[in-house]
């Protein structure tokens, strides 16, 4: 038997308890993982509410996490592509999930001892020695959108970008990504409280987006508008309003339009490009991120840190926050020691 943290319904994060369930099976193509450490992602609260059960049912008892470190323990029949012993991260998502994306990245769930992932294709990554599992496990949905952002947004050096969600996961990799790789000058959303963070990571120019106006702000810094937007938390008719920071033949790189189409954001000269991480990711993916986390180019973006005993805790303090900042991470005790049962 293993522990885990379990839903057994849909509802808040204050229903999920630890418990103890069988250790699952690596099948055909999958290994068994001994976790060190998962990180959380607003979607674990999504699927486990119920507000995203018409498009992503889970079934019960669910184990919530999609991103992992850890190491193999078990392989199942036909993976030839790791070892027992091999230390690695990624992701997994829940079968609903996989199956409309058409992902080979089932997972039986990162918040708990153990849980098993598909081997073969790009969600598996081997752990470079020098890179923390707490810091690998924070890297993977977040890493996988942001690499897809800059891929999309096709940015050159010198480039005015406004990055509007900053702070959050999928910021704290897109902002050193596009400072310090891309040569940008980035302007970043963030609120006083994460002004130095941002800064840190390579923003030329914060906008508190509770104290002024975001479009007003940016065209008083940059009368002729921006190159590009990279938007991570604006839908519908938000959108609308920022897209006129953009200039003529400007790019919009968004992880959501909300309810609105292409067509509606009353601009025909810009070029709108809406991304989805897992379903783009690419091969090499997670071994970029990791060295760019090992020479420093992205910077520690785990914000909270929890023992497993506090995993509940910590989806109910992701629920809670109101502006959220990096990464939450969850840690196994004893890792390293543990061994199935």
């Amino acid at each position: 038997m293993m522990k885990a943290l379990v839903a057994r319904e849909y509802g808040p994060p204050g229903l999920l308890r630890i418990e103890d369930l069988p250790i699952p099976e690596p099948g055909p193509g999958r290994i068994l993982v001994r976790i060190a450490a998962a990180s959380l992602n607003p979607a674990d609260l999504m699927l486990t509410s119920g507000a995203i059960k018409d498009d992503f049912g889970l079934g019960f008892p669910y184990v919530p996490g999609t991103d992992f470190a850890g190491t193999v323990v078990g392989l199942g029949p036909g993976v030839t592509s790791f070892a027992t012993g091999d230390e690695v991260f990624g992701f997994g998502a829940p079968p609903s999930y996989a199956e409309r994306f058409r992902l080979d990245a089932v997972t039986s769930g990162a918040l708990a001892e153990y849980a098993t992932f598909h081997a073969e294709g790009p969600y598996v990554a081997t752990r470079p020695e020098g890179l923390a599992p707490e810091s690998a496990a924070a890297l993977a949905s977040t890493g996988m959108t942001a690499a897809a952002a800059l891929r999309d947004g096709a940015f050159l050096p010198d480039e005015r970008v406004l990055v509007i969600g900053a702070t959050g996961g999928i910021g704290s990799i897109v902002v050193p990504l596009l400072a310090k790789e891309k040569q940008a000058e980035v302007i970043a959303t963030a609120i006083p409280e994460y002004t130095g963070y941002v800064r840190g990571l390579g923003a030329s120019a914060t906008i508190d987006y509770l104290a002024c106006d975001v479009v007003e702000e940016t065209l008083r810094l940059h009368p002729g508008g921006v190159d590009a937007i990279v938007n991570l938390v604006l839908g519908g008719e938000g959108l609308t309003e920022a897209v006129r920071v953009l200039r003529p033949g400007g790019r919009l790189i968004t992880t959501t339009l909300g309810s609105l189409g292409q067509g509606s954001l009353g601009r025909d000269d810009i070029t709108v490009r809406v991304v989805n991480g897992p379903p783009s990711l690419r091969p090499d993916t997670f071994a970029t991120l990791a060295l760019r986390a090992l020479d420093g180019t992205l910077g520690d973006m785990i914000s909270h840190r929890y023992p497993f005993a506090e995993a509940g805790r910590a989806l109910r303090d992701l629920a809670a926050a109101r502006h959220t900042r990096g990464k939450y991470v969850v840690s196994m005790p004893d890792a390293q020691a543990s061994r199935p049962r």
